[in-house]
Formats: structure tokens, C-alpha cells, sequence
């Protein structure tokens, strides 16, 4: 069993096998459990697990939230500062292993004819291998884009270097290599290119019950066109292929996402018991451990406070009374008199202030928002947090929907690529205000004053249309150094109060001596117990296993 163990960690593509002993197979069978595992039930449970893991606080709000500032810690800072935890590391990348596992049992199922009767029960079977290929790039695309070189599955592919999710199988490979990432890369591409046009758009559905992502078999196809642009855009400077791909994506635009109807998020339950994940940490179990930063504040509120100066300077953008909440509220007592009250963040019934968690506060004008600090050490956190806001109510809703893709993206990488760059840029401010209920007056207000359309502002929007979608928005700034007004190692900043010895002003000082935002995560240190070899050698062809190591594409 403690052999089994180790090489379940070894490459966490190899998780769950479904006995340790063949032997004790009816022994080991819980009657509570049923024998019969559908597709569609797989596919549920694999996307909640999937956004539910990669998107909570200990990896998300420690982690990739605070290296593409979004969101800067309360409390502790070294996260905030890339001294990252191991066990959280060990654990993002096991899980994303565990989703490709789970997309792969779909196929698995599917392409099983002993199971063709059922599985046509569950919806039809070309869209169930289709969308349980594309998920399958999708989780893998993250891993990749965090590590460089990973182990790897391939549903077409028959490339040697391509090991991964053997476990259980007649040709097990409990060591798979770590395949190199301009394969990989490529092999996405192709993957969802072919799983796309093998969708039937014949079909009403994809799944007949589970499917919470997609639906209709046309949105499955925009997501992975759309998917596929994402991944060629990001590698097309490196990878000659991929201009093949932007030339068919681009040519046939209708193939992608055409408005915020085909965008792609799991929504959660609006109750206690699956809640979204920022609602869990905060709400179920307690902690109030995440704020907005200063330099996305001040982005959205057209403030220039970095080296770099804001492209938006002067102009409020309105989705910052959205995405954040207001310090404080005017509080009338029964007397009449009108008090300034910190915006609470738990509910209190027995005191009057608005809160996030009820969502109850009222908008206040821009100066009444204030980011926390990036980068400060614990000792400063204290100083400051009466003074920062919180992330608004809409964040923390319990049926938040976590995005995996959406239409603003694709216009934003439309207008990269010179492709009716000004319609196109307009098309993704749009759709981004809209999906976070912009009054339309706000925003024809906003964007009368930020029409000027360069590759800065493009991206920059592109930004603040990610927010809460940190990996992709952290692979974007590796890709491109936009924006520019975030807050580097060594440089300062003002405080937002002053500090325990009444400074005004911080230095932001990284941990790992860095000198940018991190350019990967280092591999987890299970590794080195059950496949070191094959780590070390990927390493070494990286360039080193190191936080400041570059994949492919990056600047």
C-alpha cells in the first residue's frame, strides 16, 4: 500500500487507481457507493472539483491573485511577497492532475463499447469524448502554463514523451517523463481542434443532465476555438504552427465567442453546502484574509501612484463600485445624526452597519476606495487595514460563477491581433462592464474618454477584464510585461496610512530575491520522493527549477 501511495504522488496524473489488491476488489466495495459511475455525474463533479480547487484561497488568493495583484493578504504577507507554502504548491498541482483524471475516465467510459447503450443515455457520445478532450486541454493548459514542462496526456497523440495518466492501464509508466513545453503547446492546439470538429451540432445537448458549463454543443465548439486562440496567441512568436492556427481562427471569426452568452463559467450553489470558494474561506470558514490591492484600485480609479503612468489617467472606471466595496458608509441614527462606519465584512445583527456579507452597503464616490498595500511585511498590515477596502459583495457571493473563458478575451485578442482593433477593443470593454451590471450611462461615459486604442491600452483592458481569473491574467503579463503599472521588487509606494513608526511610504521587498513577478512556480517537492529523475532532468532543460525561469513565450 505505502508503494502505492508514493507513486499515486509520484505524477499525480496517476491518481486513483480503483483498487490497491484485485485481489480484495469485493471486499473493498462500499455499498453506499454506487457501481455504476456516469459520464455525466464524472463531468459535474470534475468541473465543480476542478474550480473549486484551483480557484480558493490557499492557491488562488495566496498565490496567483497576489503575483497579478488583484489581491494582497490582510494578515501574512510572504505569499504576497512569492515565498509560497509547499504543501499548497503539492496540492494545485495534484489536483489538476485529478481533473484530467476524471475528464479521462469520461473517455475512458465513452469509448468502451460495452458501455454504448448507457453511455447514449447520458447525451450524445461524440459530445461527451469532445468535451471531456477539451476540458482535458483546458486543465492541462494551466498546468503548463505554471510549471513549464510537465508530464502529459495526449488523447491522439502517440509522442513517446507524452507518459502521463498510465496508472491502471496494461502499459503503466509510474516515472513519465516531463514533456517538453513547445510539444505540449502544440499538441493542445491540435487536440482541440480535432475534438471541435468532431462535436455534433446535430445534437440538442452535450450531456442530457451535469453539464453546467456548456449546454449546447455550439458553445462547446466556440469554447474550444476560443480555447485554441488563447494558446496560439500565447505561443505564436515561438511556435511557427500557430500562425496556421490564427490565420483559421481569425478567418472565421463566428467560430469563436461572440458575446457574454457564450462565456464559459462554473456557477455555484447559492446556499452553504457548495458555495463558491471565496464565499467558503470567508463565510463557512471564517477568515478575512483578502483585499483588493492598491495598484488595481488606483488602475480603476484612474490614479497614477506607480513608476508607470496609468493609461487611463483621470478617468473612473465604473467597474471599480463592482468589483470592490467602499471603505465606509453614512450611518443615521434615530436622532438623526449621521456617523462614518467601516464598511463590516461578517453580519452582526446588533450592529447597524452595512456589510459584505449581507451585500447591503450603497456606492460612494471614487476617494472612499482604497487598495491594500502590495508587498508590505506583517509588521504593517495592522496600520492599514481600517483603512482598506474590501472586495465587494458580488465577489463573495455564494453563487459566484468562476470563469474558465470569455468573450471579452477573445475581443481583446482579436484587437492584439489586428483584427478590427478598434471595434474589437470597444466590443471587450463592453462586454467585460457588462458582465459586472455597468449601467449603460457609466459606461458610454467611460469609454467616450478611453478610446485611444495601442497595444498598452488593449492589454491593459484586457487586465482588469481577467480580474479573479489570475492564472490567465499572470500568464499574460509573463507573455507581454502589461500592465506596467503594477508594483515591482524594490520599488515604493505610499501607504495608505501610516505605518508602526508613522512612515507614509514602503519598499516592496520580494523573498525570493526576485527582481519581476514570478515567471513559474517551482515544481512540488513530492516530486522529489517518486520521480526526481525525470523533474530534474526537465529542469535542467528549462533552464533551472527556479521561480525566475522562463517558459517559451515569455518576455
Amino acid at each position: 500500500m505505502r508503494k502505492y501511495i508514493l507513486l499515486l504522488f509520484a505524477t499525480t496524473s496517476f491518481v486513483l487507481s480503483t483498487s490497491c489488491d484485485r485481489d480484495l476488489e469485493q471486499i473493498n466495495i462500499n455499498p453506499n457507493q454506487p457501481l455504476e459511475v456516469t459520464t455525466n455525474g464524472l463531468f459535474n463533479n470534475t468541473n465543480k472539483e476542478l474550480m473549486t480547487r484551483t480557484r480558493r484561497g490557499m492557491s488562488s488568493g495566496r498565490m496567483a491573485l497576489p503575483w497579478i495583484q488583484y489581491s494582497a493578504q490582510r494578515n501574512y504577507t510572504a505569499e504576497d511577497r512569492y515565498q509560497f507554502r509547499n504543501e499548497v504548491n503539492n496540492s494545485l498541482y495534484t489536483d489538476i492532475f485529478l481533473a484530467v483524471k476524471g475528464y479521462k475516465q469520461i473517455i475512458d467510459i465513452v469509448n468502451d463499447p460495452a458501455n454504448a447503450a448507457k453511455v447514449a443515455t447520458y447525451g450524445d457520445p461524440a459530445n461527451q469524448l469532445a468535451a471531456a478532450r477539451i476540458m482535458i486541454a483546458y486543465a492541462q493548459l494551466q498546468l503548463v502554463d505554471m510549471y513549464g514542462d510537465v508530464p502529459y496526456y495526449s488523447y491522439a497523440s502517440k509522442d513517446p514523451d507524452f507518459q502521463a495518466m498510465t496508472l491502471g492501464t496494461d502499459h503503466e509508466i509510474p516515472t513519465p517523463k516531463f514533456a517538453p513545453q513547445e510539444k505540449i503547446y502544440t499538441d493542445l492546439m491540435n487536440e482541440l481542434k480535432e475534438a471541435a470538429e468532431s462535436i455534433n451540432l446535430n445534437a440538442t445537448n452535450v450531456f442530457n443532465s451535469g453539464d453546467f458549463l456548456f449546454g449546447s454543443p455550439l458553445k462547446l465548439k466556440k469554447f474550444a476555438n476560443s480555447l485554441r486562440l488563447r494558446i496560439a496567441n500565447r505561443v505564436k512568436n515561438v511556435l511557427p504552427i500557430a500562425q496556421t492556427h490564427l490565420a483559421e481562427l481569425t478567418a472565421n471569426p463566428e467560430s469563436l465567442m461572440q458575446s457574454n452568452e457564450d462565456n464559459v463559467g462554473q456557477k455555484f450553489q447559492n446556499d452553504p453546502v457548495k458555495p463558491a470558494p471565496f464565499y467558503f474561506d470567508a463565510f463557512i470558514s471564517r477568515r478575512n484574509d483578502f483585499s483588493p490591492t492598491n495598484t488595481f484600485v488606483e488602475l480603476l480609479k484612474g490614479e497614477t501612484k506607480t513608476a508607470h503612468p496609468n493609461p487611463f489617467a483621470t478617468i473612473v472606471d465604473p467597474r471599480l463600485f463592482k468589483m470592490v466595496a467602499p471603505v465606509s458608509q453614512l450611518v443615521t441614527s434615530e436622532n438623526g445624526k449621521q456617523t462614518e462606519v467601516t464598511v463590516a465584512f461578517y453580519y452582526d445583527a446588533s450592529k447597524p452597519e452595512p456589510c459584505i456579507e449581507k451585500n447591503d452597503y450603497v456606492d460612494r464616490t471614487a476617494d472612499l476606495y482604497n487598495g491594500m498595500p502590495i508587498g508590505i511585511v506583517d509588521a504593517y498590515t495592522g496600520s492599514q487595514l481600517a483603512y482598506a477596502s474590501q472586495f465587494s459583495g458580488t465577489v463573495y457571493k455564494a453563487d459566484y460563477t468562476e470563469i474558465l473563458m470569455e468573450y471579452a478575451e477573445v475581443a481583446f485578442i482579436l484587437a492584439e491581433l489586428g483584427v478590427d482593433p478598434q471595434a474589437n477593443y470597444v466590443n471587450g470593454i463592453k462586454a467585460s462592464m457588462q458582465k459586472w451590471k455597468v449601467e449603460p450611462s457609466a459606461m458610454d461615459d467611460y469609454l467616450a474618454q478611453s478610446l485611444v486604442v495601442n497595444q498598452e491600452t488593449i492589454l491593459t483592458q484586457k487586465y482588469i477584464a481577467l480580474f479573479f481569473q489570475p492564472y490567465e491574467a499572470w500568464a499574460e503579463y509573463r507573455r507581454t510585461k502589461y500592465p506596467k503599472t503594477l508594483l515591482f521588487p524594490g520599488q515604493s509606494h505610499e501607504l495608505i496610512a501610516p505605518g508602526p513608526q508613522q512612515q507614509t511610504e514602503y519598499t516592496f521587498t520580494p523573498l525570493n530575491g526576485l527582481t519581476d513577478l514570478p515567471g513559474r512556480i517551482t515544481y512540488p517537492t513530492d516530486l522529489n520522493l517518486v520521480n526526481k529523475a525525470n523533474k530534474d532532468e526537465a529542469a535542467a532543460r528549462m533552464g533551472g527549477d527556479l521561480m525566475n525561469t522562463k517558459l517559451i513565450w515569455a518576455e
